[in-house]
């Protein structure tokens, strides 16, 4: 090996090595392009509908995202406050979230000591207030770095609204860029390929929405017919876990059961008959139409995608990894699996021979077989 060589191979070692951390130093941009790019594929088809009207193009794109802003910052308005509002209050006097805690145990012993006869003590008192006063002085402690958590959060979703305007204002430019890649044979598939993804991601994201929309409303709306306090926080929790496929529900529920059980063990009882309720028309409803009309996974293999994100990015993560997952399943489809069907296809045996299939045209290919 040259001295050429050798320089050649290492300077393709060091700068692979580098790429590899500048990619991992870029992870959260890349994650916040992600959900642009996913975000504008569902709000394209809108944006698209304003514009056939004497809205611009630009002008839709603005007014989409401006609603879409508004309408968060509607939600957290009305949630926020009273859910901030009772942390305070527990955070300030913590003997009073620990005398709760210790009346709802009491109360779930005394229903069981009635319905079946027997004794039962679940946990001592003293070790219920001593965990609590170490849990809200954690609390105390973490409370400056959860305010920059949440500056964090709000400065991704700035950027996931900038970064999804200017990919809707570059989409067909980007596309065109993409399919000049290709030779022209293969333009037509790039094209199908960058469609399909696009409209999966949409209609994925769109039909969560309207899963998330359906459940906390119709909890809330149970929640407040039940005299359950702070409905609009419980149905927003159980609603907004509801967007993780599968488990997220079961972790709503378990949250709203626990706030509500602060106020009252029976709101909590309250709590879990209203999720279960719900969670009837969405798992037999809902839910299996936005999967089979969105990204088409089995629901194994979308317990097994939610896990695998899960580990890998958290919460993010596990709200990413079923739409790419779903992209990955079309870029398998029409890459590997199609292609070889098709070549598979174009060799269709006939007595004495074959009938290859050039061009779309069957042609006679005599195979003697000797």
């Amino acid at each position: 090996m040259t001295a050429q060589q050798v320089f050649r191979n290492t300077m393709i070692v060091i700068l692979t090595f580098v790429g590899a951390y500048v990619l991992f130093l870029s992870t959260r941009i890349i994650i916040v392009l992600l959900v642009a790019i996913i975000v504008a594929s569902a709000v394209r088809p809108m944006v698209l509908w304003l514009s056939k009207g004497r809205v611009s193009y630009g002008l839709a794109i603005l007014l989409v995202y401006l609603a879409l802003m508004l309408t968060i910052f509607g939600l957290l308005i009305a949630v926020l406050p009273p859910a901030a509002n009772r942390l305070a209050g527990y955070i300030e006097n913590d003997n009073r979230l620990a005398t709760r805690l210790i009346a709802a145990q009491n109360w779930f012993e005394t229903t069981i000591e009635e319905r079946f006869d027997t004794d039962i003590q679940l946990l001592d008192e003293d070790g219920i207030r001593e965990t609590v006063n170490t849990i809200v002085v954690q609390l105390r402690e973490s409370i400056p770095a959860l305010a920059g958590e949440f500056g964090g959060l709000l400065g991704d979703f700035i950027l996931v609204i900038v970064m999804g305007v200017y990919w809707l204002t570059s989409r067909d430019t980007t596309l065109d860029f993409l399919t000049s890649l290709f030779s022209l044979g293969q333009k037509a598939r790039i094209h199908e390929i960058f469609k399909e993804i696009e409209g999966t991601l949409g209609s994925y994201v769109r039909g969560v929405m309207l899963v998330v929309t359906f459940v906390g409303v119709a909890n809330f709306i149970l929640l407040t017919l039940f005299g359950v306090p702070n409905a609009v926080t419980l149905g927003f929790i159980v609603g907004v876990t509801t967007a993780l496929p599968i488990i997220g529900g079961y972790i709503g529920a378990a949250s709203a059961a626990m706030l509500a059980l602060l106020s009252s063990p029976l709101h909590a009882v309250f709590a879990i008959i209203s999720f279960v309720l719900v969670q009837q028309v969405e798992n037999h409803y809902l839910t299996p139409r936005v999967m089979s009309n969105s990204v088409k996974l089995n629901p194994i293999l979308v317990i097994l995608v939610l896990f695998i994100g899960f580990s890998v990015g958290g919460v993010v993560g596990g709200l990413l990894s079923v739409p790419l997952a779903g992209t990955l399943m079309i870029l398998v489809r029409h890459l590997l699996i199609e292609p070889k069907r098709d070549e598979v296809a174009s060799h269709v045996p006939v007595k004495g021979g074959g009938i290859l299939l050039s061009g779309g045209e069957p042609k006679l290919d005599i195979i003697t077989g000797k």
